[in-house]
């Protein structure tokens, strides 16, 4: 999913490569007067992206589960990630914000 501004530091990130907050986009009880336009005119500006290191020591969770660890997370645009996954979109423009 393409952002309509242009920024010097956007890039291209697969979905897949992200942490975020899965949720519904907008909830169906949420009037159309206060959705965001960029649900029908486009994303405006790129998602914020932090991004992390990688520990080379396998970390471990609850019962002994392997924690899976990505690079990347989302600061902002969390709804924007839900809707282009249920849109059949693989990719979305952001900016790393912490580099």
């Amino acid at each position: 999913m393409k952002a309509k501004i242009s920024h010097p530091k956007k890039q291209i990130f697969l979905i897949s490569d992200l942490t975020f907050i899965k949720k519904n986009p907008y909830p169906n009880t949420l009037d159309e007067d206060k959705r965001d336009n960029w649900m029908t005119d486009g994303m405006n500006e790129p998602i914020e992206v932090i991004k992390h290191g990688i520990s080379p020591t396998p970390r471990k969770g609850s019962g002994g589960t392997i924690y899976i660890e990505k690079q990347y997370s989302i600061k902002r645009g969390s709804s924007r990630i839900n809707y282009a996954l249920a849109n059949g979109y693989d990719a979305i423009e952001g900016i790393i914000i912490n580099e």
